[in-house]
């Protein structure tokens, strides 16, 4: 009998350094209540994760045994990662598009690893129909919980207390009993500082957490080709690394998925001085035949160093990532219809400071 067919899985995903501590501090809730219940339980972060990189995806697990030791369950969660998983917990919504944390991986589905039957937390302001719209399908039935809150940040050394922990172990409370119950999560929570308010967070996300069964062929098509490694067979003597071609890109190693804000372009108020060009650390930029940089967003990383030394006020500008479907160029679009790319600049970014969700973005 394998031990893995004993131990249910929790996959946290997360953005790298800005979501490393929320991340470790869920899973070690979700470790707690187990053991409260009489489960062996540990966590354990992706060895490929380490060191891990400003927002680049990054993935904690948590395994719970049933019948299974703790030695047991050491030994085995010991591998890279879980080959399948009973829930994922999505700590930013617009990882949901895809997630690469290594280039030999590629650009996974978010929900690669579900087991059939299993289920998906998104913390989002969003409701679920916008979200499956970037959630692949799936050849099973399986439950997807939205937490209406909107996504929690800080960074390495630091972390906001901001009652997101309380409200994913709510979550996960709810939609999965046979990994924490209530009763033992608020036993948990109530040995914790400020426990009253912690442990309201945990009951109203229990009690407001929106959720349905997403069919089997429901969501959108996402086709997910691994690169192919070489074998040593394969592999050139001493040290010799085929590079890309000059003025190509490496087709398997997109990191768009990043990102969690993109640049936006008024190509009317462009100079045409190419800083943004010059300055971009990935290469995202392309100069067109009529002397503008369009930007190729499956390779941008979101870091804004493009708009920081734009001299052009508002000529570029970051707006929320979890408003598009696509990664279709800006370029492209000014030159399809300027007028209405125009208006659809303004509506972006408008959306970016009221933070709104505007129909028909990345088309």
């Amino acid at each position: 009998m394998e031990v893995k067919d004993e131990v249910k899985y929790v996959e946290i995903v997360y953005r790298g350094i800005f979501q490393k501590r929320l991340a470790k501090y869920i899973a070690e809730g979700i470790v707690y209540t187990a053991r409260e219940m009489g489960k062996p339980a540990l966590s354990f972060g992706r060895y490929g994760d380490s060191p891990e990189r400003n927002g680049v995806p990054a993935k904690y697990y948590v395994g719970i045994g049933n019948g299974v030791n703790e030695e047991d369950l050491i030994g085995y969660s010991t591998r890279v990662e879980p080959d399948l998983v009973d829930t994922i917990i999505v700590l930013d919504d617009t990882l949901l598009k895809g997630v690469e944390s290594w280039a030999w991986q590629g650009v996974q589905p978010i929900n690669l690893k579900l087991k059939s039957n299993g289920t998906m937390i998104v913390t989002s302001t969003k409701k679920i129909n916008e979200l499956l719209k970037m959630v692949p399908k799936k050849d099973f039935n399986w439950i997807f919980g939205v937490i209406n809150t909107p996504p929690s940040f800080s960074g390495l050394w630091a972390f906001k207390d901001d009652l997101t922990m309380e409200k994913v172990w709510g979550a996960l409370a709810k939609l999965r009993p046979d990994i924490i119950d209530l009763d033992h999560l608020l036993k948990y929570v109530s040995k914790k500082q400020n426990a009253d308010k912690r442990i309201s967070a945990v009951k109203e996300a229990y009690s407001s957490v929106d959720y349905r069964t997403v069919m089997k062929g429901e969501g959108i098509d996402f086709v997910y080709n691994p690169p192919r490694l070489l074998t040593w067979q394969e592999m050139l003597e001493g040290t010799v690394i085929p590079a890309v071609p000059r003025g190509k890109r490496n087709e398997q190693f997109k990191r768009g998925t990043t990102k969690f804000e993109r640049p936006t372009v008024d190509f009317d108020t462009c100079i045409k001085c190419k800083l943004c060009w010059v300055y971009c650390p990935d290469e995202c930029f392309d100069e067109t035949p009529d002397g503008y940089y369009d930007i190729a967003y499956d390779y941008c990383v979101g870091c804004g160093i493009c708009a920081e030394v734009c001299p052009v006020k508002d000529c570029i500008v970051m707006v929320d990532e979890s408003m598009f479907t696509d990664y279709r160029r800006p370029y492209e679009m000014w030159k399809e219809d300027k007028v209405k790319y125009k208006e659809w600049l303004k509506s972006v970014r408008q959306a970016r400071k009221e933070r709104v969700y505007v129909p028909g973005l990345g088309r």
